[in-house]
């Protein structure tokens, strides 16, 4: 009885050795400026009508005087540097990331632009306490001091961006059937020390609940 005790138990204990691996749970990534409004929102109308292109992103500013620009989770830089088109950009490509809207998995890209300051290298992992760098008024179309950003699900052609009718020399000219609305993904860390809040401005370039991100403790 002992012997076949033990065979049980080496038995069950191989099983463990040579199990595979599982990755860790989906990270639920936050939004990039922990006190934000909304200036404009995903495929807004209105501001298609305004600026004449389709907006592919979300554009934010902080509601105090800080202007920095954290990572949203865990992930690793893809790209940084001076877009001629787009100003200063960090590509940052976040793993295993949970998308709340359609409760699926998906190893995304967030394409941050027009950055005052860069923070961050190629190459380095980051958490959401990494600051990315301070954004701010920098490339051909920006019209004020605000942060541009863009979530995609293609991370191999991950400079690749909707916005753009023709190649700049960092972000490239491409499609957007991989691109996701902010709203569909982020979450509002309302614990300490992130204390984050969301708001639209209201003016007409946000959709009524654009600023309905589920909380994050």
């Amino acid at each position: 009885m002992k012997k076949f005790l033990s065979l049980v138990t080496l038995f069950v204990f191989s099983l463990v050795l040579v199990a595979p691996s599982f990755a860790s749970a989906a990270q639920k990534l936050i939004q990039p400026i922990n006190n934000a409004y909304i200036t404009a929102g995903f495929l807004n109308a209105n501001y298609q009508k305004k600026f004449g292109f389709k907006h592919y992103g979300w554009d934010l500013t902080s509601s105090n005087s800080s202007r920095a620009v954290w990572a949203s989770g865990s992930g690793k830089v893809l790209a940084t540097g001076y877009d001629n088109v787009l100003g200063n950009t960090v590509i940052v490509k976040y793993p295993a990331a949970y998308i709340h809207s359609t409760k699926a998995t998906k190893d995304l890209v967030f394409r941050y632009n027009h950055l005052a300051s860069i923070a961050v290298s190629k190459g380095q992992s980051v958490t959401k306490d990494t600051r990315l760098g301070n954004y701010g008024n920098t490339g051909l179309y920006s019209t004020g001091p605000h942060l541009h950003f863009e979530i995609d699900t293609d991370t191999t052609y991950y400079q690749y961006s909707p916005t753009l009718g023709s190649s700049s020399n960092i972000i490239k000219a491409g499609t957007a059937s991989t691109v996701l609305s902010p709203r569909n993904v982020l979450y509002t860390k309302v614990s300490s020390p992130d204390n984050q809040s969301i708001y639209i401005i209201g003016d007409g370039y946000q959709s009524s609940s654009e600023d309905d991100l589920p909380f994050k403790n």
